[in-house]
């Protein structure tokens, strides 16, 4: 019965430590995933001078496995001389939706409470 007990309470300890490790992980390929995006996104404006279609419309992002659906990743806004790509994690953790526009701001908005910074968020922790 004591090994029991002591089993219990490792496992306590151990599961949310593991699950939030995960997490982390999954939150640094989001990160990865969008600054891929953003470095297609300057290759387009490269091209054609504009972060949109040479005719007008808006860009599609290319396909990028981040080795699972844990992200939905779009341009959230998209002008000629201006973009902000998104990646809104499902479900949703503790940094919320991450965010990265053309001049390189990073952004984190609707995570779970207690609210986690940009600098937390964005390093990886």
């Amino acid at each position: 019965m004591v090994v029991v007990a002591v089993v219990a309470i490792l496992a306590a300890i151990a599961v949310p430590s593991y699950t939030q490790y995960v997490q982390r992980g999954y939150r640094a390929q989001a990160m990865a995933t969008l600054l891929k995006h953003a470095n297609w996104m300057q290759q387009q404006y490269t091209v054609n001078s504009s972060y949109r279609q040479p005719d007008g419309s808006a860009l599609s992002l290319p396909v990028v496995s981040d080795g699972g659906t844990r992200y939905a990743y779009k341009i959230n806004a998209s002008t000629n001389s201006t973009f902000e790509l998104t990646a809104t994690p499902t479900p949703n953790d503790k940094c919320g939706t991450f965010s990265l526009d053309n001049s390189g701001k990073r952004g984190v908005t609707g995570g779970r409470a207690p609210a986690a910074s940009v600098a937390d968020c964005w390093a990886g922790r």
